[in-house]
């Protein structure tokens, strides 16, 4: 009976051992794996522009990006539309492409269609092209747990994030003097 004891005893020794093991590992490989940052090359993605055009990220080097990704429903992306559209003429004379993205399946809720999103809060600006993002270049360039309703990324013309951020409205002068520092 002692040994039987002993033995389930050392058992158990050893489970809880292996479990805080691989609970550590998981631990430190989710401090190794990063989120997209500044100076990272902007992943690969196809996304689908408003006109049924397929584009991809690539397709863009060569020429400084605005990559906007939004949910329709969200009242500070509508807010965005509204100050970018007044700010156009910067992002034209710099040579800026803004890409507005509607952000897959809306992130689960139902907004106006991405057309007249930047129609209606962006006064009608044809600047703006606006298209929709699949569910792996939302996951990819809004990471969870804590995904964004208005998330940006100012890639250079090497195809490198410049800039992100979170909330375009709040931030376009930063976004700007991000442009003139760079030399866009």
């Amino acid at each position: 009976m002692r040994i039987k004891i002993k033995y389930i005893a050392y058992a158990a020794i050893v489970l809880i051992s292996l479990s805080l093991i691989l609970h550590f590992l998981s631990i430190s490989s989710a401090k190794t794996s990063r989120y997209l940052a500044v100076g990272d090359t902007a992943p690969n993605y196809s996304f689908q522009l408003i006109n049924g055009s397929t584009e991809n990220i690539s397709s863009y080097r060569g020429k400084p990006l605005l990559l906007w990704f939004v949910t329709t429903w969200c009242s500070g992306c509508a807010q965005g539309n509204t100050v970018l559209a007044n700010n156009l003429a910067f992002f034209e004379e710099h040579g800026v492409k803004i890409i507005e993205l509607e952000q897959y399946d809306d992130l689960g809720y139902s907004g106006m269609p991405i057309s007249q999103f930047i129609s209606e809060y962006g006064e009608n600006n044809t600047y703006v092209q606006g298209g929709s993002a699949g569910y792996n270049m939302t996951i990819a360039y809004n990471t969870p747990p804590t995904l964004q309703l208005d998330i940006y990324y100012l890639i250079g013309p090497n195809g490198k994030i410049l800039y992100m951020g979170e909330g375009l409205s709040s931030e376009l002068n930063e976004i700007e003097n991000t442009i003139i520092k760079e030399g866009l």
